[in-house]
């Protein structure tokens, strides 16, 4: 009896480890981690995964679920889940912000959205940047390559209390600067189409002060800036290919694996 006592326990120690890794990245990565999402989806996501991945992986440390040792590493796969996610997470906010950009910059700002992701307001063109980024994610299987760099960090990241201590948290620190660097690139032609639009609109008031800039200025500031985002929003297309190879590359290191 105490033979099958220990037996089940250790079983569910095991598949209670994996079911946190994995349902941390579930939490935190787009699209499923957000409310569009049920969290009984996500559940039953993480459960079917964990039920499918545990017989494939090596036994974890001897540690017992219910104590001080248990509790930390249960933590710790949490953190590697949510990281990853985060990550994922930070590339798709770079199409956003590349789009809040453009959308501020052509007076197109004033059309809003609430965002379902954070609950805040956003301006649609931004929308329309991150869910052209989220059908490219899913159309070129993004989806499944992350969940295979998830799956084989098992291996890279065995569940062990000395894990903790190899990953570089730093580099996902860094990767938040990525949403700046990379957005400001993707919309700097935008910008400076944009720029000059509105410098020559001062150019013209002060030569003739009479025009009225607020009634002239803005329709075709607008007319200008939907042009603009015609023709600028095939940079997606091409950017995202670098973004994600950059992006893959900064997973792996964190799991410590060779992608």
């Amino acid at each position: 009896m105490d033979f099958l006592m220990d037996t089940l326990f250790r079983t569910m120690t095991s598949h209670v480890w994996v079911f946190t890794r994995i349902g941390g990245f579930l939490m935190a990565m787009p699209v499923v981690g957000t409310r569009w999402v049920p969290q009984r989806v996500r559940l039953l996501a993480a459960v079917a995964m964990t039920v499918a991945l545990v017989p494939m992986l090596p036994e974890p440390e001897a540690i017992p679920l219910l104590s001080l040792n248990g509790f930390l590493v249960t933590i710790q796969q949490v953190i590697i889940g949510m990281s990853m996610g985060f990550m994922l997470n930070v590339f798709i906010q770079i199409f956003n912000f590349a789009g809040f950009l453009i959308g501020m910059q052509s007076s197109l700002g004033f059309a809003a959205m609430v965002d379902p992701n954070n609950g805040q307001q956003v301006p649609v063109v931004a929308h329309y940047y991150q869910i052209f980024s989220l059908l490219l994610f899913f159309l070129f299987d993004g989806h499944l390559i992350m969940f295979q760099i998830l799956f084989y960090s098992f291996e890279s990241l065995p569940i062990a209390l000395k894990t903790f201590a190899a990953l570089d948290f730093e580099s996902v620190a860094r990767w938040t600067s990525t949403i700046f660097k990379s957005g400001l690139l993707m919309a700097l032609s935008g910008i400076v189409a944009l720029m000059l639009i509105n410098f020559s609109f001062g150019v013209m008031t002060r030569a003739s002060p009479q025009l009225n800039i607020f009634s002239v200025g803005f329709p075709i500031t607008m007319l200008c800036g939907i042009f603009i985002l015609w023709l600028t929003v095939i940079n997606v297309y091409h950017y995202y290919p670098h973004l994600w190879s950059t992006l893959e590359d900064k997973v792996c290191a964190f799991t410590l694996q060779s992608c």
